[in-house]
């Protein structure tokens, strides 16, 4: 009994390998997210004539930078404009004009990607700025003879929640461009 419902999940197993195309998906739905500063980005926080404030900060890893008079701000997942229209808000308890303030990240490492399955080398990639999932399976060292190259999956988690996004690269190859998604930071490509 025991054989037979072997050979049975085998051969489903086989069948679901060697099915038709690969699934569909509204690849025209995925917009790149706006970026978000995360830990371990270098930012340069200037306030208008106020060197006192002005300061190259890295966020920490529990997301804070820390400015004289300011005190400790949440920089992760916040963009620039937002975490300086929070510094000028704070800054109003010492000085009776407004201080313009801008905050420029100089320096990105938060931004990381992972590749797992069959590449070269898998694991993070932490390449500073967003890439492609041709980029990614590039740095990764190219897929091995054994990838199933038309059965590529992107997991992604966002607002919209965790989802599967598949990728097929004879089809991008082919000139199916759509599919060559801009990953997100935590994007994993997995390559069975």
């Amino acid at each position: 009994m025991a054989r037979s419902s072997l050979a049975l999940f085998l051969a489903l197993l086989t069948l679901q390998g060697c099915s038709g195309s690969p699934p569909r998906h509204a690849w025209k739905d995925e917009k790149p997210a706006e970026f978000k500063i995360g830990v371990g980005d270098r930012l340069r926080i200037s306030a208008w004539k106020h060197d006192e404030v002005s300061q190259e900060v890295t966020v920490r890893p529990d997301g804070n930078v820390s400015l004289p008079l300011v005190g400790e701000i949440r920089a992760s997942g916040r963009s620039g404009p937002e975490i300086a229209h929070e510094i000028e808000g704070r800054l109003t308890k010492f000085y009776t004009e407004p201080v313009p303030v801008t905050v420029v990240v100089t320096e990105v490492k938060s931004y990381k990607v992972y590749v797992l399955g069959e590449v070269q080398k898998p694991g993070e990639l932490a390449p500073g700025q967003p890439i492609t999932v041709l980029m990614a399976l590039a740095m990764a060292g190219g897929l091995t003879p054994f990838a199933q190259r038309d059965w590529i999956v992107i997991v992604r988690r966002d607002e919209r929640g965790e989802r599967r996004i598949p990728f097929s690269y004879s089809a991008v190859v082919g000139g199916d461009l759509q599919q060559n998604l801009v990953l997100q930071s935590g994007d994993t490509i997995v390559i069975p």
